[in-house]
């Protein structure tokens, strides 16, 4: 019997558990390995508040038997604690539910593309340059305004980590990944009332971070143009979704074609697979294999190559998004959504997934307006997967005769799913990557905007 303690790196590491679970009975075997590295440096008010970093290593144990699945995770490679750790998951595994469609997928035989996801510069960021940075973006946005009072703090965040997946069908393989991020959440205040707010960077490469002075500005005068928020009266009027904003409505799209909610039949895009969802200025995709994308990924979580997938074009909708097991009870084709850490099994998700840009400029839409709300912020979640109702607390500024005009706030605007994507009118230019899910600002021709 092969032993733990052979092994001479990572993968066989990885290897090694597998024979032995195929040698303990195990019918089919996966391993998947992290090794992490995080840090966090933040100031308030030009105090440091936090300086930490934290490595951490862990593997998980997925292990089929009779259709059985077993799972199990842990930090300590020692080898009698791996050995129990085998032992355990195939326990587990004779004590689950038999379920036909466990089972790991076939292993795709594509080359792997090299997605330079990661930036060996991060790393080496001295912690010293990060505290006078976050110094640095909280003194910048104090100087914007006297009127900007408090600080909820200036943060540096970054980190790096490998990847490793290994199963019994001979599929390994490992990649490195990177990140970093900084944000800033000024206060202000006029007549004793505060408003804040945050703007913020995120980046694979360090070289592509934005400028700290130029974040911290952009939070300060999204801070500043709301103070003296007062709440309109109610109506029905175009709503104009800013990127961060609008980002949120495109997430709600992405759990709605979840295929377990699909499945389940508790999703309100059920049986609208090929069918027009929405206006047809609006194109979505997920595209887990963009170039130093900020949510790319090679392979998805179980080793499936990653792919760019067009959800849906000029409004009708095209693909619900899979992970293998979810696939199989739905007698269709995995869509390589599969997420996960090594303490999770397999779960969809999407990987960069954003409405793609129009042909408007954010000012000209806002131009089109007589009478209307641009939304800044929500607040609450508000959606209702199954049914599609929308109703969000919201903020921003409103918009009257084309232009923006005075802050608003305590304004909840509600609709349904179905009504507001068909009710996309136009689509802005602005798209920018800015996390996993992103999307340029675009207006909704009607929304209940209620307020007092």
């Amino acid at each position: 019997m092969e032993r733990l303690n052979d092994m001479l790196d990572f993968k066989d590491l990885c290897n090694n558990i597998i024979k032995i679970a195929l040698q303990k009975g195990a019918d089919e075997a996966e391993v998947v390995l992290e090794i992490g590295r995080e840090s966090e440096v933040g100031t308030r008010v030009g105090e440091i508040e936090t300086i930490k970093e934290a490595f951490s290593q862990g593997l998980g144990i997925r292990i089929f038997k009779n259709n059985r699945l077993g799972f199990t995770y842990t930090s300590d490679f020692n080898e009698k604690n791996l050995d129990r750790l085998i032992k355990t998951t195939i326990e587990l595994s004779e004590q689950a539910s038999e379920d036909e469609f466990n089972g790991l997928p076939e292993p795709s035989s594509e080359t792997i593309p090299e997605l330079k996801l990661f930036d060996p510069e991060i790393s080496k960021i001295d912690t010293s340059w990060k505290i006078d940075t976050c110094k640095l973006m909280e003194k910048t946005m104090f100087d914007y305004d006297k009127r900007l009072t408090n600080s909820e703090g200036a943060n540096f965040l970054d980190g790096d980590s490998i990847w490793h997946i290994a199963n019994s069908k001979g599929f390994y393989h490992n990649y490195k990944s990177s990140y970093c991020y900084l944000y800033c959440v000024p206060v202000a205040e006029e007549k004793g009332k505060l408003q804040s707010n945050y703007w913020f960077s995120f980046s694979r490469y360090f070289n592509k971070l934005d400028n700290p002075e130029s974040v911290a500005k952009k939070a300060a005068e999204r801070v500043i143009r709301m103070l003296g928020a007062a709440t309109p009266k109610t109506v029905k009027a175009p709503v104009v979704f800013d990127q961060l904003t609008a980002a949120t409505v495109v997430g709600a799209v992405l759990a709605a074609i979840n295929g377990d909610a699909v499945y389940k039949r508790a999703t309100f895009l059920v049986d609208k697979l090929n069918h027009t969802i929405a206006s047809s200025k609006v194109n979505i995709n997920d595209d887990g294999c963009l170039v130093r994308g900020l949510a790319s990924s090679p392979i998805d979580g179980e080793g499936l190559l990653s792919v760019n997938k067009r959800i849906v074009k000029e409004g009708k909708l095209l693909t619900y998004l899979y992970d293998t097991y979810t696939a199989r009870k739905a007698q269709t084709e995995s869509t390589a959504n599969a997420q996960r850490s090594y303490a999770s099994t397999p779960y969809i998700g999407g990987f960069n997934s954003y409405l793609e840009a129009g042909d408007y400029p954010p000012e000209e839409i806002i131009g089109s307006v007589k009478n209307g709300l641009y939304v800044t912020s929500l607040m609450g979640s508000g959606v209702d997967i199954v049914t599609g109702d929308y109703s969000r607390g919201a903020s921003g500024i409103w918009i009257e005769d084309g232009k923006l005009t005075k802050p608003v706030e305590g304004l909840t605007i509600a609709s349904n799913m179905l009504g507001m994507l068909g009710n996309i009118e136009m689509v802005g230019n602005d798209l920018k990557m800015m996390g996993s899910v992103s999307s340029p600002t675009f207006k909704i021709s009607e929304m209940i905007v209620a307020g007092v």
